[in-house]
């Protein structure tokens, strides 16, 4: 028994009970340990959600950067699927990490929403650099306004497919992704020709 199972314990009563019902006592008696040894890994409650959420976020990050690093010489297009496609796939394979996440955001605590904030401007500005790179290389010709739009539209286009992991289930989630995709492409084929 380490810091992995306290935080795995954490993030799974984080999950089903939200903040204030994640105990330290429920997540001691899901790993097998009394209360009290919590304290030897982590100092209170909120250090320890903290790096739990760290975790899941640092895991995030991590696939993202992988996918990306996978499809970067590809078009943009090929890109933003890649990334849509991976999002997807990782939040369907980590639903206990996704819905403690997901608890976090629609009910922020007070002592890690600054943690959070920070965080996911660190994760925006990479993805804004590398998206803006790569639209860039592809369509040269347009304006730095320009790209910022079409990475702004990605963003919100991306952002509409998390939540709609957790709303919507098999055929009318796979309807979802379809016209996110024809977004996408919609987003990409109205940049002007070049001159």
């Amino acid at each position: 028994m380490g810091r992995q199972e306290v935080i795995d314990a954490a993030i799974n009563q984080y999950a089903l009970n939200g903040y204030h019902g994640a105990t330290l006592q429920k997540i001691a008696q899901e790993v097998g340990i009394k209360p009290a040894s919590v304290y030897f890994y982590y100092k209170n409650k909120e250090s320890l959600f903290t790096a739990a959420f760290q975790r899941i976020l640092d895991r995030h990050f991590a696939q993202m950067k992988k996918i990306m690093k996978e499809v970067e010489d590809r078009h943009i297009e090929v890109i933003f699927h890649s990334l849509l496609d991976g999002t997807v796939s990782y939040h369907k394979e980590n639903t206990t990490e996704t819905t403690a996440y997901i608890s976090l955001v629609t009910s922020p605590i007070p002592e890690i929403k600054e943690f959070i904030q920070k965080y996911m401007l660190t994760f925006n500005d990479w993805l804004k650099e590398s998206l803006y790179s790569n639209v860039k290389r592809d369509y040269p010709h347009i304006s730095e306004d320009e790209i910022a739009k079409i990475n702004k539209q990605y963003i919100l286009i991306a952002n509409g497919v998390f939540w709609g992991i957790h709303l919507y289930k098999d055929d009318d989630f796979a309807e979802q992704i379809h016209l996110a995709r024809e977004m996408i492409a919609n987003v990409l084929h109205q940049i002007p020709a070049k001159q």
